[in-house]
């Protein structure tokens, strides 16, 4: 039987962020649920996603404040995302085409989970 992505992504909570909150809000909520990446959701709709490569890029390569910079200005803007019914090998191989490391998964247009590259990975042969 074939993997699906939501095989993988079962019983994991969807960690999301708003625009407006600050770049250091979205790097806690991402330290303190133990993710790679945060949703970026905006009256229920998936605006974009902040990752741990967002976080690195911004920290590293300016000089601005983490507090007062909205992630909805870093973040990445409509990010390509998964249905929860597809395989979990298109997700992996929509990563690898991609070079990105997570997956929103959406189901009906409602955004349902983050499958990662090493989420997806580790269920495969």
């Amino acid at each position: 039987m074939t993997k699906t992505v939501r095989d993988i992504i079962t019983g994991r909570a969807v960690v999301s962020v708003r625009p407006t909150d600050s770049v250091r809000e979205a790097a806690r909520a991402m330290y303190d649920q133990d993710v790679g990446a945060v949703l970026v959701m905006e009256d229920g709709r998936l605006r974009g996603i902040f990752t741990e490569r967002d976080a690195l890029r911004f920290f590293a390569a300016t000089r601005r404040n983490p507090y007062i910079i909205d992630v909805g200005v870093v973040m990445t803007h409509d990010p390509v995302t998964v249905d929860a019914d597809s395989p979990a090998d298109l997700a992996r191989d929509l990563m690898l085409t991609h070079g990105f490391r997570h997956l929103p998964v959406v189901e009906g247009g409602e955004v349902v989970g983050v499958v990662s590259l090493r989420g997806v990975s580790s269920d495969l042969p």
